[in-house]
């Protein structure tokens, strides 16, 4: 495993669990969850070096020094993304990207909470991302067998799409589950030989 892994599973769990608990059958709000997966931008920085710039539907406009006024920020093909150098820099709308630097993408995570074929949709989704670190936030079972029989699934939707092997990088499943007042969060990715979906040891 690589130890990126556990460091970026570890960060994103325990800022989902600081996030305001539900009440009722509420599931955790979208908002909630991209302000937990902003964490990880210090280790991102420290990685893969800066800049590193966040874009998610909802963000705050951001200030460019190059541009006249703040930009507003929109989702980008994912739901949640980092990378390095911003977008307007990258089509030269604001500024540029540094000669021997280039734009790219760090992260891409995609959050479903709804059904199961939903879930998978956005799976496949990431496929297309060219990103060292996918990240899926979804509603995971219950039940202990409906929730291995999930997740096999899911390795197989992985196995179904033509480039998943050849460039397969980190994965972060985390699987979410919620009740009246409670919030559970569970940290997975993909074993050596990607086929199967494990639990990665947090402490």
């Amino acid at each position: 495993m690589n130890p990126n892994t556990k460091q970026l599973g570890k960060i994103i769990r325990d800022a989902i669990l600081r996030v305001a608990p539900t009440v009722g059958r509420k599931r955790p709000s979208t908002k909630a969850i991209y302000e937990a997966l902003k964490a990880v931008r210090p280790a991102l920085l420290s990685e893969f070096g800066g800049p590193v710039k966040c874009r998610y539907a909802g963000c705050p406009p951001v200030a460019n020094r190059d541009c006249p006024r703040p930009f507003k920020v929109l989702e980008y093909l994912w739901d949640f993304s980092f990378s390095r150098f911003d977008i307007p820099s990258a089509i030269e709308q604001c500024g540029h990207v540094p000669h021997g630097s280039k734009y790219e993408l760090l992260f891409v995570a995609e959050s479903e909470l709804g059904t199961a074929h939903e879930i998978c949709r956005d799976l496949l989704k990431l496929l297309e991302a060219r990103t060292s670190i996918r990240c899926l936030v979804y509603r995971q079972p219950k039940r202990l067998k409906e929730r291995r029989e999930f997740e096999a699934r899911m390795v197989r939707v992985l196995h179904n799409h033509a480039y998943f092997e050849r460039s397969p990088g980190i994965w972060l499943f985390i699987g979410l589950t919620w009740a009246d007042q409670t919030i559970e969060c569970d940290v997975y990715t993909l074993n050596d030989r990607l086929n199967e979906i494990v639990p990665v040891q947090l402490a």
